[in-house]
């Protein structure tokens, strides 16, 4: 029951590209034969700097989302940045909390800025206000 909901549910490449071009429209998109991509600035706070990012979406599959400039930095050598995948994309959410039905312009793209956001307050202090689990830790 569970997969016809997603199937039916599942917003199409044409529906999740329209959404970015009215929310986003500094974003470039690519369609693949699979997979959508696109890449542009985002600037979590006034204060921030601008990040090229880049989110790629594989139809009824996670997004994933990757920082291309600056590069993320660490506080230590050898000290992991905070959800974090090993590939280097940035974790934002729980598995279940993002599904095909929703888009990627209201929920990715905010919850980039907002994980940004806590990256340069983790640069600053430290600590990582922002709360979550850690990849693959349940941490």
């Amino acid at each position: 029951m569970r997969n016809n909901f997603f199937k039916s549910a599942t917003l199409t490449f044409g529906q999740q590209i329209g959404r970015m071009a009215v929310l986003h429209i500094g974003f470039h998109v690519v369609l693949g034969r699979n997979v959508i991509s696109w890449t542009g600035q985002l600037q979590p706070s006034a204060m921030s700097e601008n990040y090229v990012v880049r989110i790629e979406y594989k139809l009824r599959k996670r997004p994933k989302v990757w920082v291309l400039k600056p590069e993320l930095r660490r506080q230590r050598s050898g000290q992991k940045i905070p959800h974090t995948f090993r590939d280097g994309s940035v974790c934002l959410h729980v598995h279940e909390d993002w599904t095909p039905a929703m888009s990627i312009a209201s929920t990715i793209i905010p919850w980039l800025a907002l994980w940004l956001y806590h990256y340069e307050v983790w640069l600053a202090t430290g600590s990582w206000l922002g709360g979550g689990h850690e990849p693959g830790t349940g941490k």
